[in-house]
């Protein structure tokens, strides 16, 4: 098994922190604009019920619909 650079799990965490302090933002900007959730919902979530994937293959906007479907959580 490889193990993972220092500079790669650094990476990882920063992208992690930051996914963070975009969804708390979103989050934030829906309560004062509820119609901002259901357009990124539109964009995001929608289309990719009907996406299918070979296998586990992710696609750029299946962690795209991910992190919209955290932030409808958190607001």
């Amino acid at each position: 098994m490889l193990e993972a650079s220092p500079e790669t799990t650094d990476l990882e965490r920063r992208v992690l922190a930051h996914e963070r302090v975009l969804q708390a933002l979103i989050a934030f900007m829906a309560r004062t604009e509820p119609r901002f959730v259901e357009h990124l919902r539109e964009r995001f979530v929608e289309p990719m019920r009907m996406a299918r994937h070979e296998h586990d293959h992710r696609e750029t906007d299946d962690y795209a619909e991910e992190f919209i479907r955290a932030v409808m959580q958190i607001g």
